[in-house]
């Protein structure tokens, strides 16, 4: 009895875990739609909708992304520079913290930051509407939700979001900077320099690639959560914490792939 309602409540979550990517997958595929038939002017978006997105995805987010990627270079540093001191190397923890920034850190803790900071706010706004039956509404007034409500958010997180990993980019190196400068005894010109031979640009088009799938998978699961609220409030805060979840794990998938792509496919 006990083995079989093992089995039983996995294939449920499995059973649940296929429906949900299902959904999700078909909402990338109506927004792409809808995002193509918008690009070509055969379908319109609200500027103002657009602009008010990309405000408070990118202008509203920007202290907190620059503080937590400051604290990430700093730790780095702190955490790195015993090893290295004791391979008589610590002026590497230059080109290590920017090649790490640059390449995974940055464009990892700025989505993860975001899946929190608007990915849960995408879908408690949105399950808020489904809830009370405003989609229902936009639907009754032939005003398709996908367009109205997801193409605006996802635009705004796709042009965004890669502005912030730059600035989460420098952000990061600046706390290695600080670290490697006032306590570790590294000349600022020598840290400079050695940062910046470190740089190469197909590391940070990596870092900007990385945040465009992101910025999909953010806006993309966050809606699919405020689309599917069942329940009223309950479902609301239960699709909130369901948006952040799943982000952050297909975030963490999805950036071993590319990790791998990138170092090993096209090295």
């Amino acid at each position: 009895m006990v083995l079989e309602d093992f089995f039983g409540a996995a294939g449920k979550r499995a059973r649940g875990f296929f429906r949900v990517a299902a959904e999700m997958f078909g909402l990338l595929g109506q927004a792409l739609y809808w995002s193509l038939r918008v690009a070509v002017g055969r379908a319109h978006v609200r500027r103002s909708d657009l602009f008010a997105q990309m405000v408070r995805v990118g202008v509203d987010a920007l202290p907190i992304v620059v503080l937590c990627n400051v604290f990430v270079g700093m730790i780095l540093a702190v955490s790195t520079s015993e090893l290295l001191d004791s391979l008589g190397v610590l002026s590497w923890i230059a080109q290590v913290i920017a090649v790490a920034t640059t390449r995974e850190l940055a464009p990892l803790m700025t989505a993860i930051i975001m899946s929190g900071f608007v990915g849960a706010a995408m879908a408690a706004e949105i399950g808020a509407m489904t809830a009370s039956e405003e989609v229902l509404a936009l639907e009754t007034s032939a005003l398709n939700p996908i367009r109205f409500l997801v193409v605006p958010r996802l635009w705004a997180v796709m042009a965004m979001l890669p502005c912030l990993t730059v600035i989460a980019d420098v952000a990061g190196m600046f706390g290695g900077y600080a670290v490697g400068t006032l306590f570790l005894g590294i000349g600022p010109v020598r840290y400079l320099t050695l940062n910046n031979d470190a740089l190469y640009l197909k590391d940070v088009i990596a870092g900007l690639v990385k945040s465009e799938a992101f910025a999909v998978i953010i806006t993309v699961v966050a809606c699919q959560q405020g689309l599917a609220v069942r329940g009223g409030a309950v479902g609301v805060g239960r699709a909130t914490t369901n948006s952040v979840v799943y982000s952050i794990f297909l975030l963490i998938f999805s950036n071993l792939f590319f990790a791998t792509v990138f170092n090993y496919v096209m090295a």
